[in-house]
Parts: structure tokens; sequence; C-alpha cells
């Protein structure tokens, strides 16, 4: 049993609620319901058949490719579906949830650019004055989650880290413009402005005065203090180096485990370790030969983190039923970079040649693109592209140095 029926994902196991009272699941006659555990029903499927939560966000019961029946749903895009305590099936759009199978659509109301993270619950959403960037509370009511409808990616805000936000006297906002090429800082501050946290950097350390210290405006290394073109925090402190060269590859709405699994693992062979471990493990098994990966969970998504390894950016396949990207940096210095959704290739170029790019969709980088100051790919001529923030941008991720360093799910392929 899950928590969650995914984007493009076949109902077969029942979906829970939170308290475990609730589920969706099928009932005697084969019709999708939600219904407690005395049978009570608040939900049900205008069909007996398979239910299945589709592409453009069909929410509909098949039998075999034949349609038995659909929701009248607006077109939504990585969408999920939740079963609430009190027996309502809410569909959420990138984490925001916009429909109610029990009440119709969820209009979110604005709480404005500033308000104290308690606030945001339900459909009280944080959002930019222009409806460019919101906070909205996950569906469990655990987590927060940011989008950006500029770069049109979404970032997760873990539970433990939503609950240290919950502070009196504080309030979640923007910067703009962020120091960095998203657009905008999101930020925790005090009475005075003070920074008090920052998205992907943590709690900020407060001067003995308590008022946060400023960035230097001359400081030509960049957001995190790291140098133009250097790997960022979370790879250089959390993974270290990989001498063999690195393939990441991010994997939507799919858990660690599935990940491995595409890659080609079998549920026998994954295990739990840090990637430090992992490292270690390799080292006295004497393992060399083997491929090293790791699978590490960003909210809903996977990032998988090879290490001397380009598997994620030769097989589109891996993306099949959802949405994946992977950069890989080879130890001769030669790059590839690949977008793929449900097995199909969008865009993939080598060696930063942007205006090489080929596939179904080309175009489906240049926002990123244009986000990192790259406004005309055709021109560009830097000779190295940051295919690491490249990747960032177009999946929709912010990794933290703590993202990496916990637990993950391991394999050594060929050991």
């Amino acid at each position: 049993m899950g928590r969650v029926l995914r984007h493009c994902e076949k109902l077969i196991k029942s979906v829970l609620s939170p308290s475990g009272e609730w589920s969706l699941r099928y009932d005697a006659d084969g019709r999708a319901v939600i219904a407690d555990r005395d049978g009570t029903v608040t939900w049900s499927a205008g069909a007996a058949g398979t239910l299945c939560l589709g592409q453009e966000g069909i929410f509909a019961v098949y039998q075999g490719n034949e349609v038995l029946w659909r929701a009248d749903l607006p077109e939504l895009r990585w969408s999920t579906l939740h079963v609430t305590n009190d027996g309502d099936g809410i569909i959420s759009e990138a984490a925001m949830p916009v429909y109610s199978l029990l009440h119709g659509p969820i209009v979110p109301e604005s709480l404005g650019e500033r308000a104290p993270v308690a606030q945001i619950r339900g459909n009280r959403v944080l959002m930019s004055d222009d409806g460019k960037y919101t906070v909205n509370r996950s569906a469990d009511g655990e987590s927060l989650v940011s989008t950006s409808k500029r770069t049109g990616g979404y970032w997760s805000i873990k539970p433990v880290d939503a609950r240290s936000l919950d502070q009196a006297d504080t309030w979640l906002t923007w910067r703009f413009p962020r120091r960095g090429p998203e657009g905008s800082e999101l930020v925790l501050v005090g009475p005075g402005d003070d920074v008090r946290w920052e998205f992907g950097l943590g709690h900020v350390e407060q001067p003995a005065t308590g008022v946060s210290a400023a960035p230097d405006e001359n400081d030509e290394d960049g957001e995190d203090g790291e140098e133009n073109g250097d790997r960022p925090p979370w790879m250089e402190e959390g993974l270290g180096a990989m001498d063999g060269g690195y393939c990441l590859t991010v994997i939507h709405d799919v858990d660690p485990d599935e990940a491995l699994r595409r890659l080609g693992a079998d549920d026998s062979q994954i295990a739990t370790a840090t990637w430090a471990e992992l490292q270690r493990r390799v080292s006295d098994e004497s393992a060399y030969d083997s491929q090293v990966v790791a699978a590490f969970g960003l909210g809903p998504h996977a990032l998988l983190v090879e290490d001397g390894g380009d598997q994620g950016a030769t097989r589109p396949e891996l993306s099949r039923g959802t949405f994946a990207v992977s950069c890989h940096f080879s130890v001769n210095a030669d790059q590839t970079f690949l977008v793929s959704r449900d097995g199909e290739t969008l865009a993939t170029f080598n060696d930063g040649a942007l205006s090489g790019a080929w596939g179904a969709e080309p175009g489906v980088i240049e926002q990123a693109l244009a986000a990192m100051g790259i406004d005309d790919p055709d021109a560009f001529d830097d000779g190295f592209l940051d295919d690491i923030e490249l990747l960032c941008q177009v999946a929709g991720i912010r990794p933290t140095v703590a993202d990496v360093t916990g637990a993950a799910r391991v394999i050594l392929l060929g050991a």
C-alpha cells in the first residue's frame, strides 16, 4: 500500500490516507472507490475498470486501451493524488493542490509575499505579487513546496526543515533579485528583516548584533562562495572528488529504489548506505571495476549519482511514465546532457554545443538557459557550460549538502 498515486500510474495497490482509515481501492465489483475500514464510501469512479492518473492530468478508468469513464479535470502536468483523513481525494499539480474529488477545483488563497509559516495550510499559499513564485503546504501537511513558474521547477522543503521554520515573529518571503540565476531567493526573516534561514543554505547564524550579515556585493565567487565554474557545495562537500567523472540524473516522481531498478538493479542488490560508506565499501572489497551508484530522495524525485558512469545520460527510457534530466562529465572532460519524457529524448547535446541540441523538443532547455543568462543558445561560445546548474534548472531541484550526506539507497553494479 502507498500514500500517493503518481503521474502516469495505474491504481494497483491501495492508496492510504495518513491515518490509514481511508483508502483509494477497488471494491468487490472492480470499481475504484475511496472508502474507510468499515466500507463507507465517499467517492467512486464512474465505471469499473483500471483507474489511472495519466498524462496531462487525465484521470480515467480503462479497459485495455479503451476509456470507460473520465473525470472532468483541467489539463495538468506532474499530477499526483493523495487520500485525506476525511475521505477526500486531492489531486495536486507540482505539489500544489488543485482539485478535490468531493468538492471540485481548489482555488488558492494568497497570503501575499510575506507570511508566518504556520499560516501556509490547505489552499492558503505564499504568493509573489506577480504570481510567479508560490509556497504551499504538501498534501500530507508535513512539507513545504516552493514553485517557480518562471523556470517551471519546484522544490520540496523536508518536514524537519519545514517544522524548524515555524518560529514566532518570523515570516517566509523572497528577496528580489536573488544573487543566483533563479531570480528570487526564499528566506525566513525576523522582525528587522534579518535573515534567519535561506533556501539551499539552511539556518543562518546570527551575528552578536542580531542582524544578519549582508552578502558582499563585490564577491566575484557567486552564490555559496564557490568560484565560477566549480562544483556547487552539495557536490564538492557532500560527494567529494569523483576523479573518473560523474553522471547525475534526476527522475521525477519516483522513489530511490525505483530509480535504481530502472538502472538495472534488482532488489537483492539494493542496500542502504551513505555516499562515504559506499566509497569505503569499494575500497574494502577492491571493487574498483564495479559501477558505483547512489539514489537520493529529493522530495518526490530521485537523484541518481554515478561515480564514473554515464548510463543516465544515454538512456532516455529511465523517464518512462515521467520526466528525467541527466548530465555526464567524463574523465576526459567530455560532456553529455539529456532531457527526456516518457522514454523519448526531448533534447540532448554534447560538450556544451547548445546549437547542436536535437530531439523531439530541443527548445525545452531554453527557459532554463535564459535563467542562467544565456538568451541565445546559438551564440553561446564560452567553451564550458555549467551542466550541473542547467540540470538543477531544468529538473527544478536545488539540493543541499544534507540531501547527499544522509543515508541513500545504493548499488554496486557488477560486484
